[in-house]
Order: structure tokens, then C-alpha cells, then sequence
């Protein structure tokens, strides 16, 4: 793979105008790269913020039966249930024109996401490396489920880890404190990471994992220069 030079920032006056033009960059990449390999696959965050993307991006016209989605982390639910980030994607993104494409879950039958996290990724490495990883970022700075201070997060969150997903363990976390979620060597088992954020609050804190300081594990997806990383933020 090769080294680039710099990631990317992309600031809008509002998130009206943010999410028309991330809708159509995702447009975009995904024709071309469907026209190149005849297939594409994306990750997926879960969370509020990327909702409006997903109901744009279930009308726009690309080849949807050719793509395949997963989530960046997934809450140990039932997939039926609101909370669960496969119940976001099927419910916003895998409608109209986009009821074709197809989704892989992360979500086992297992009582706790560490027992599951083999079998779950062995049904994402076909899919990867993913064509564009989108991942939101929490207030507290954690992207997916690699929440600081849970329980798993130092293992997962390890450059070094030849895993990519693993169980989290987060007490207090929204929705439940069990997660499963890619690892930072999972997340850059990517072509391209998007991070979607909002608000001067999580912007303070881009800033400060962009200079490597902080306890956000964003700070080793900024820091390394094999996978480029896109920013798109708005107030």
C-alpha cells in the first residue's frame, strides 16, 4: 500500500450543506469504484449523526445489489431492536434503491460480544479491506466502540493486535455496555476512513488527537500514513 502524504479536512457553515455533499462524495466513490472492481464494500457507523447521510445515500442511483455493508461496532442486542446499529442501517440506508445491497452482521448468538468476535470476523473478511470506513466520534473522543476505559479497550485499541474486532465492555455506555468492535487494525483494514462529527466540543478534541496528544484512539488513525483519513465537520 502505498505512503501518502496528509489526510483531509472538509468544513461546511452547516450540516445541511455537509451532509448533500458527503452523500454525493460517497455517490461518487462508490460508481467509480464499482466501475473499476464490480463490487464495494463499506463500514458503517452506528449512532444519530449519520442518520441523514443514510436516507440520502437509499435513493441515490448506484448499483446497490453490487455493495456490501457491516458496522464499525455493534451494541449486544438483538438485531430487531432500535438500538442495534444493524437496525440504523436496515432501517435508514437498506430501503428504496438501496434494498438491494447487502448487509453482514457483526451480532452472534453469544451472551457476551468477546465469544462472538472469531465467528464475526470471519464473516467480514471477505468484505474487507472495506472501501471507505465511516466512523463517528463520541464527545469523550471514542470512534466505534473503542471507548476509553472500558474493559477490552487497551487490547483493542493496540496498533500491535492481529485482531480486527473484538469485545468491549463499556459500564454506562448508551444502549448496552457490551459492544462488539473493529479494532484500530480493523479500522484501517480500509482504502479510505471517513469521521463524521459535529460541534465545536468534538472539534476541540479532533484538534487535540491530531497533534497526538489526548486519550482519543483517533490519535493512531492521524498518526499513521497508509490509509487516508477524511474529515467532514460542521458547527
Amino acid at each position: 500500500m502505498s505512503t501518502i502524504t496528509s489526510h483531509e479536512e472538509s468544513i461546511f457553515p452547516d450540516r445541511r450543506r455537509l451532509f448533500t455533499a458527503l452523500c454525493q462524495d460517497f455517490q461518487d466513490r462508490l460508481t467509480e469504484i464499482i466501475r473499476k472492481r464490480r463490487k464495494a464494500s463499506l463500514a458503517l457507523a452506528g449512532g444519530t449523526t449519520p442518520g441523514p447521510l443514510y436516507e440520502s445515500l437509499s435513493n441515490v442511483p448506484v448499483a446497490w445489489e453490487k455493495v456490501t455493508l457491516t458496522v464499525t461496532d455493534e451494541r449486544w442486542v438483538s438485531p430487531e431492536d432500535p438500538a442495534s446499529n444493524e437496525y440504523l442501517v436496515r432501517d435508514l440506508l437498506m430501503r428504496r434503491r438501496a434494498a438491494g445491497a447487502t448487509f453482514v452482521p457483526l451480532k452472534t448468538n453469544h451472551a457476551k460480544a468477546s465469544g462472538g468476535a472469531g465467528i464475526a470476523e470471519k464473516r467480514i473478511t471477505p468484505i474487507m479491506p472495506f472501501d471507505i470506513c465511516l466512523i463517528g466520534m463520541g464527545p469523550d473522543g471514542h470512534i466505534a466502540s473503542l471507548i476509553p476505559g472500558a474493559d477490552g479497550y487497551a487490547a483493542a485499541a493496540d496498533p500491535a493486535t492481529t485482531k480486527k474486532l473484538a469485545g468491549i465492555h463499556a459500564p454506562g455506555a448508551a444502549g448496552s455496555p457490551e459492544r462488539m468492535t473493529l479494532t484500530i487494525p480493523g479500522l484501517l483494514s480500509s482504502r479510505r476512513i471517513v469521521v463524521l462529527f459535529m460541534g465545536q466540543d468534538k472539534m476541540n478534541v479532533f484538534n487535540e488527537a491530531k497533534a497526538g496528544e489526548g486519550s482519543s484512539p483517533l490519535k493512531e488513525l492521524l498518526a499513521q500514513k497508509k490509509v487516508p483519513v477524511h474529515a467532514f465537520w460542521a458547527p
